[in-house]
């Protein structure tokens, strides 16, 4: 399945997922008391979207949150496309930093492994051992589910899922991408084993206002009217009132 998200490719809309039912019916994710939460991001945004509202719970409940930043997120415009900023990297690492600073305090540590955009799947050995050393029993690790479409983020979602059932580790996985290309109507996604976190007003809007420091994706970067790496189509999904999450995170 080849990923295609533009102006003519826009997925399903987030108003079949709304009439679908689907949303509703899944039982409560019930959290529990960690001590430390690792949130593994395979590019900057995807901690904001996808993880914004549980991030906000849990530090607010005192647990220590960690977001591994597996790449800068460098490869998301094309070569020679982005406009007069060329440090795309560094553009990223900035509007990871300003997110999280909007989306809770204490803002949640950032190490980062600088793993290339789009080639996670050749360095999951770097990606393994950085979550073995972060590994125990009372942590909670979230990270994309295993099938979500990207090869990152399927790639993210299969180590973290093998190295937390080694070290004995619960974890989630989030649905960035899956949201595009699932059909609420077929039995594309898990609904087994998802559950779902209801946020509260002031989450949605804190996560929103987060979200809107990724300026790099949800506005044309470069000076020829490109459009935005997220359109506003796609972000309509990272507006509800409850987020997602794969009990297992596996495939």
């Amino acid at each position: 399945m080849e990923l295609i998200v533009d102006h003519s490719h826009l997925g399903t809309p987030e108003s079949s997922w709304q009439r679908s039912g689907r949303l509703e019916a899944l039982p409560p994710l019930e959290v529990g008391e960690p001590r430390r939460v690792v949130v593994v991001a395979p590019h900057p945004d995807d901690e904001v979207l996808a993880v914004g509202g549980l991030i906000q719970r849990l530090v607010g409940s005192g647990a220590e949150v960690e977001v591994l930043a597996v790449t800068d997120g460098e490869g998301s415009h094309p070569a020679g496309r982005a406009g007069p900023t060329s440090d795309l990297a560094a553009v990223r690492r900035r509007e990871t930093e300003l997110a999280l600073r909007r989306l809770c305090s204490p803002a949640p540590a950032v190490i980062r492994l600088g793993l290339p955009d789009g080639q996670v799947a050749g360095h999951v050995e770097q990606l393994a051992d950085a979550l073995s050393e972060r590994g125990r029993r009372d942590d909670l690790w979230v990270a994309p589910w295993a099938r979500d479409g990207h090869p990152d983020h399927d790639a993210c979602g299969r180590v973290a899922s093998e190295v937390a059932e080694e070290r004995g580790v619960r974890s989630l996985g989030y649905l960035v991408w899956a949201w595009h290309w699932a059909d609420p109507n077929r039995e594309d996604l898990p609904w087994d084993r998802c559950v779902g976190l209801a946020l509260d007003q002031a989450s949605v809007v804190r996560r929103l206002w987060a979200s809107r420091a990724f300026r790099s994706q949800i506005r044309p970067l470069g000076a020829d009217g490109d459009d935005p790496v997220l359109p506003p189509a796609v972000l309509r999904r990272f507006q509800r009132r409850m987020e997602v999450f794969v009990d297992g995170g596996a495939g």
